[in-house]
């Protein structure tokens, strides 16, 4: 399935040989698929697309998107390159895309990227077969978006914020810190792979990169995400971090990937396989094949549980709900400070050594 990495190279892809230029054709080499063509009538996509100037594809997580603006030109030359007002941007209808299994973008002439499950190029019989939608530029550019499962989407929406708005932060954008890495997942009682997978918390993460991340982590697949420690989860940001950035310097070419990692061995469940020597054992975890190392990702207690730590009141806050507390029934003047109650210096029975408890007994009996 593509993950943020396939779906960065296909921005690059598109950026590369589309972008600041005028689309002066659409095209469906098959009927309007109205399971990847979501909610978009016939003869919709054209309209909002043909004649418009590509000014950028975005990506957050899996999701792909272009801006367009109006193409104003003059005799074939762009405004912006003429000296005039740059074209408007029109953001009427947003095109989105998600890759879903096996979609992906492919430019005529340019060899594609290799899928495990999909073998779609640029290269050979154009459009290729499973060519939902193709999108031709006035530099002679031509744009096919493949989908042999169909899992994909294309979508028009008028605000961004529909489609991207309840995603988490994009690691490869923008990477949460240490602690609010901790503050999104330490609270989610679910398998740790399965809230690396929610896009709600991070954006972009999906199957193999999980395996992978927990792997290097040495975490568990099926350890809780609240019963992590903070140790384990500072591995698993450090590892989400270098997976995500290792993978897009590679350009999502999976020949490029360290020879030592997870996701050359972890396809098709093969009986007897290893990855650096260890024996890879594949499981479900959220009903999604899983690849993990048992000698090496035990489940093992990683120390007290990183929750404990960031919900942990603070000292302060303890002593002014105490005050709140026994001040309740007094009236108070608006934004005056109640006074906090001084702790008890007076350490309770039940927590004395038993040598003190006995000796503090015997000298109640004298």
């Amino acid at each position: 399935m593509p993950e943020l990495p396939e779906v960065e190279r296909a921005r690059r892809l598109i950026h590369d040989h589309a972008v600041g230029h005028v689309i002066t054709g659409v095209h469906r080499p098959t009927p309007l698929d109205d399971k990847v063509f979501v909610n978009v009538p016939e003869g919709a996509f054209e309209r909002a697309l043909l004649h418009k100037t590509l000014r950028e594809s975005h990506r957050h997580g899996k999701q792909l998107w272009w801006t367009l603006a109006d193409d104003d030109t003059k005799g074939g030359i762009k405004k912006e390159e003429s000296g005039e007002d740059a074209p408007s941007t029109s953001s009427a209808n947003i095109p989105m895309f998600h890759l879903g299994m096996t979609g992906a973008f492919v430019a005529r002439g340019v060899e594609g990227l290799q899928y495990y499950n999909s073998k779609a190029s640029g290269m050979g019989d154009w459009p290729p077969r499973f060519t939902k939608l193709v999108v031709t530029f006035a530099n002679g550019a031509e744009l096919a978006y493949v989908d042999p499962r169909r899992f994909g989407k294309i979508k028009l929406v008028p605000e961004l914020k529909d489609v991207i708005g309840g995603l988490g932060p994009d690691p490869y954008h923008d990477m949460p810190n240490a602690e609010d890495f901790v503050k999104l997942f330490a609270k989610r009682s679910i398998a740790i792979k399965s809230a690396l997978m929610d896009q709600k918390l991070i954006a972009g993460i999906g199957n193999w990169m999980a395996d992978e991340i927990l792997y290097r982590a040495r975490v568990h697949p099926e350890c809780r995400s609240n019963e992590l420690s903070v140790t384990q989860f500072a591995a698993i940001r450090e590892q989400v971090e270098y997976v995500v950035r290792v993978a897009c310097e590679a350009n999502s070419d999976h020949d490029l990937f360290p020879n030592d990692w997870l996701f050359h061995v972890r396809w098709g469940k093969t009986e007897g396989a290893k990855v650096n020597g260890d024996a890879i054992k594949f499981i479900e975890v959220g009903g999604r094949t899983t690849a993990y190392v048992p000698k090496l990702q035990l489940k093992t207690d990683g120390g007290p549980p990183a929750i404990a730590a960031s919900t942990k009141t603070s000292p302060t806050k303890k002593r002014q709900a105490a005050a709140a507390n026994l001040t309740s029934e007094q009236p108070t003047s608006v934004g005056r400070r109640k006074a906090p109650v001084k702790a008890s210096t007076q350490t309770p029975r039940a927590r004395l050594p038993r040598a003190a408890a006995i000796a503090a007994a015997s000298a109640l009996a004298r």
